[in-house]
């Protein structure tokens, strides 16, 4: 019996990162693809942090491509990110989930401000914005650009084989440009960060689409490694 391909289309060091989170016995019973859709470019951009109150970081690219931190106060979203932070010797005060939590989060802490949100070019709901209407006045900084970039060969195959084809997709930007160069997703069971995602894939049919519990790569591993131990998937 053929192994479903296990297609991973974050930037390359997320795919890996969160391939090497998958249990030993889920990557035994799958092809892994690794298969990224965007491409993460630094922005030569400065960062000057005089007089800020604390620093936004809603990705861990946004750590990768900023200065360190010297003990200045950071609010993340994400495990992942803020481990980053601390690592870059940023003071992380708390973090969320998701964006969608942390902006009522911090208006809640009241911090002080300005805040400096270190993203990049692309960002779904605009956190500063959001944050700045609520009486926290927040400035935007970009570090970095996402890059589109196709899917390659090996995933394209995998899409065609007439085996089953997993695709974890993180975010609603990745799970459009995915939709859109795959004329017949007939093949591929999607598991979805969160309904924002699942539904920016259009109205093509799929093989199986689940959602996780959470907007969390957490969340999103476990609802993958649960549905293969279940035979669900593979």
């Amino acid at each position: 019996m053929t192994k479903p391909a296990l297609i991973l289309t974050r930037p390359r060091l997320a795919c890996t990162r969160f391939a090497q989170s998958l249990s030993p016995k889920l990557l035994s019973r799958v092809t892994l693809v690794i298969s990224p859709l965007l491409q993460i470019a630094p922005v030569d951009t400065p960062v000057d942090l005089d007089g800020v109150g604390g620093v936004i970081f809603t990705s861990a690219n946004g750590v990768m491509h900023g200065p360190d931190g010297d003990g200045v106060t950071a609010y993340c979203v994400g495990e992942i990110t803020a481990e980053a932070a601390i690592a870059r010797g940023w003071r992380v005060q708390f973090h969320a989930p998701d964006a969608a939590r942390l902006v009522p989060m911090l208006v809640q802490h009241g911090p002080a401000t300005p805040l400096l949100h270190l993203r990049g070019t692309h960002q779904r709901g605009d956190v500063a914005d959001k944050l700045t209407q609520s009486g926290l006045l927040t400035r935007v900084v970009v570090l970095y650009d996402q890059k589109a970039l196709p899917l390659t060969d090996a995933a394209q195959a995998a899409l065609v084989s007439g085996a089953p084809a997993i695709v974890p997709l993180f975010s609603p930007r990745t799970a459009a440009q995915f939709a859109d160069q795959v004329p017949d997703m007939a093949n591929a069971i999607i598991i979805a960060l969160s309904d924002a995602v699942a539904e920016a894939l259009g109205p093509k049919e799929v093989r199986q689409l689940l959602v996780a519990a959470e907007p969390t790569a957490t969340s999103l591993r476990f609802k993958l490694e649960t549905a293969v131990d279940w035979n669900r998937l593979a």
